[in-house]
Formats: structure tokens, C-alpha cells, sequence
């Protein structure tokens, strides 16, 4: 069964419910902090918001996910930043999940990111959901952080070969 899912930005009139939205996705998620909402609005009230990489997706008339790709950069050794994007938070209901929500938000976030002139996003995740949308363990471009976990931060480049010369410490 084909589903048509609708990928649009997110409207100041979603905000309440993409809130709720979050926060129901976060309580079935293995890894959350309970926050995952509060993040989502502080990201969207700091200066590396990006309002065409809010977006929200839906399936029979109902929102069913949300992902945000938000501005950061890697410090590099040499004490110069290079711009990346940071992909927090990717949710999707109980009841849409496995009908491609997730995968459908994504590669419309890579689309956009790209025209944009993104070359790369970072997240913090299960590599073993993440990898089939190309996401690989962030310390094989030579990319780590100094708290988090070097098997759950990870990295995509969305434009072919954009960490090739990138090493250091990603901001997230």
C-alpha cells in the first residue's frame, strides 16, 4: 500500500502540536532525556535556526513526524569552523512509524540542505537505525566531541566528499 505523505515546513501554527508531537515520540524512544521538546524549542528560538529545515510531515491529514536540521560547524585544529548541520530532533508517532515517515522527512531535509549549500549533517543516534540514510560513525572523517559517545555521534555527508579535509570537534 503506497501511503502519500506531505513534507511542508513547519508554521508557527504547528509549534504547539509538533511540541506534543515530540514529546509522544520521545516516550517510546529507547534513548531519551525527556527534554527532547524543550530542545526542539530552544533550537528553534537560537540563532542557528534554520525555518526551511523545520519541517513537518503528513500522512492522512494528521502530523506524523518532525525533524529539525539546525546550523553548527567543526572546530578545526587550525582554530577555523566549518558549517554543518545538526539533525535533532527526528520524530515520528507510534502509530506512522514503518510506513516511511522518517526516511520521507530525511531526504527532504538532505534535499533542502543541499541547495542550500550543506554539505554535511551531524546527529546523535542508534548507528544501526541511522546508517540507511548513509550516516557513519562521525570519528571515520576524524570528527569527534569531548562528551559524547564516539559510537552514537554520527555523520552524513550530503554533498559527496564535504568532510574530506575536515578534522576536529563538532559543536552540538
Amino acid at each position: 500500500m503506497k501511503t502519500n505523505i506531505i513534507v511542508r515546513q513547519t508554521t508557527e501554527a504547528d509549534y504547539p502540536i509538533v511540541y506534543n508531537l515530540i514529546k509522544t515520540a520521545f516516550e517510546t524512544a529507547e534513548h531519551r532525556d525527556g527534554t527532547e521538546q524543550d530542545f526542539a524549542v530552544d533550537l528553534r528560538n537560537g540563532g542557528n535556526y534554520l525555518p526551511e529545515l523545520d519541517l513537518v510531515a503528513e500522512l492522512d491529514g494528521h502530523l506524523a513526524g518532525h525533524i529539525m536540521f539546525t546550523k553548527t560547524y567543526v572546530a578545526q585544529p587550525d582554530g577555523s569552523k566549518y558549517d554543518v548541520l545538526m539533525v535533532a530532533p527526528l520524530s515520528v508517532l507510534l502509530e506512522y512509524r514503518n510506513k516511511g515517515v522518517g526516511s520521507t522527512l530525511m531526504k527532504e531535509g538532505f534535499r533542502i540542505a543541499e541547495a542550500s549549500g550543506y554539505g554535511a549533517a551531524f546527529l546523535l543516534g542508534d548507528p544501526s537505525y541511522y546508517q540507511r540514510f548513509g550516516y557513519k560513525p562521525s570519528y571515520l572523517y576524524g570528527i569527534g566531541h569531548e562528551i559524547y559517545p564516539a559510537e552514537y555521534l554520527l555523520a552524513r555527508e550530503i554533498i559527496s566528499g564535504a568532510l574530506k579535509d575536515v578534522t576536529g570537534t563538532v559543536n552540538m
